[in-house]
């Protein structure tokens, strides 16, 4: 299970500084371009109350991966979700296969990502075109003890001087979305 949390950076290269200083090293920028798949398109309220969201990411324009998301909860504001993602060998294939299940294409993100690792987060800062920066903490773990989880990547984020103002609790899907429909 995917456990995660999200903040709006207002100085990503502060944020860096600081992560850099405790140790973190980050990945060379990668490009990701995703879009989401669901039965049913249309207006935020409609995509939401889809059941899994598929989604197709092309990496650095040739890696393509496979995710399938199913949240905990039905809410646009839960980052705690079931997670399956496999690498696969052509993402025109694994559109296909998609569109032949029915499914739609719904919303579509590109974003620079570096990553870092610290303890058991893993770190991500996010250059998502056309909405903002951002900072994500994920871990792997169970559902049961997901929100002390978050609890304490939030801890951690106030030491780097993230306020609890700019929390995001929603997916970049969804930001975007909220976007394009306002």
């Amino acid at each position: 299970m995917e456990i995660e949390v999200k903040a709006r950076l207002k100085d990503a290269a502060d944020t860096v500084a600081k992560l850099e200083a405790l140790g973190c090293v980050f990945s060379e920028p990668k490009t990701q371009d995703d879009t989401v798949f669901v039965a049913k398109p249309g207006t935020l309220d409609v995509f939401l109350s889809n059941d899994v969201f598929p989604r197709l990411r092309i990496e650095n324009g040739t890696k393509a991966i496979l995710t399938v998301k199913k949240p905990v909860q039905k809410s646009p504001d839960m980052l705690v979700k079931y997670e399956h993602e496999v690498v696969v060998s052509s993402a025109e294939e694994a559109r296909g296969m998609l569109e032949l299940l029915g499914l739609h294409p719904a919303v579509r993100t590109v974003k620079k990502r570096r990553t870092a690792h610290f303890d058991e987060y893993e770190i991500c800062i996010d250059e998502i075109e056309n909405l903002d920066t951002f900072i994500e903490l994920e871990v792997i773990g169970e559902e049961e003890g997901a929100g002390e989880l978050q609890k304490k990547m939030w801890e951690f984020l106030a030491c780097l001087g993230i306020e609890p103002g700019d929390q995001v609790t929603r997916g970049y899907d969804v930001l975007m979305l909220e976007k394009l429909n306002a």
